[in-house]
């Protein structure tokens, strides 16, 4: 004797058909919940001096694109360090004016001893990574469940 079961699945199946028509809403806004905890991530791992790098860390959304990260020329230089190098004035025949123990100094060239690495946006974006699968694949679950009415 073998034991047969039937079930109507009209109701899952209209639920699947919707879902799928829904993924991209919802991986959209999962992924923009997930910029914001990279936001989060970022600002709290970021050398902050004036906080001008640490304030300009945000998600900017542009088309299908959503872009992570500092608005800030320098936050490259924080980033990934820089080698020694000359600091020459912009205009021919200037100076460099700056502070030194409080005492101004003047100089036609200085050379710069170079400064390290000191990453925020890697670390932060490699824990970010780590859960970003799992939380996509989680809300697009949810919306089929509640599509569903399970």
């Amino acid at each position: 004797m073998s034991a047969i079961a039937s079930a109507d699945i009209t109701r899952i199946a209209e639920a699947l058909r919707r879902t799928g028509r829904d993924a991209d809403a919802t991986t959209q806004r999962t992924l923009i919940e997930a910029a914001n905890f990279l936001v989060v991530e970022m600002q709290v791992r970021v050398p902050v001096d004036s906080g001008k790098l640490r304030d300009s860390i945000g998600v900017r959304i542009e088309g299908t694109t959503i872009r992570v990260g500092p608005d800030v020329p320098y936050a490259t230089y924080v980033e990934f360090g820089t080698r020694p190098h000359e600091i020459k004035p912009k205009k021919p025949g200037g100076v460099l004016a700056f502070k030194v123990n409080g005492q101004q100094v003047y100089a036609r060239v200085v050379n710069h001893p170079g400064t390290p690495a000191q990453p925020f946006v890697r670390p932060a974006f490699d824990a970010w990574v780590a859960t970003l699968g799992r939380d996509v694949a989680e809300a697009n679950v949810k919306v089929l469940r509640e599509e569903a009415g399970a």
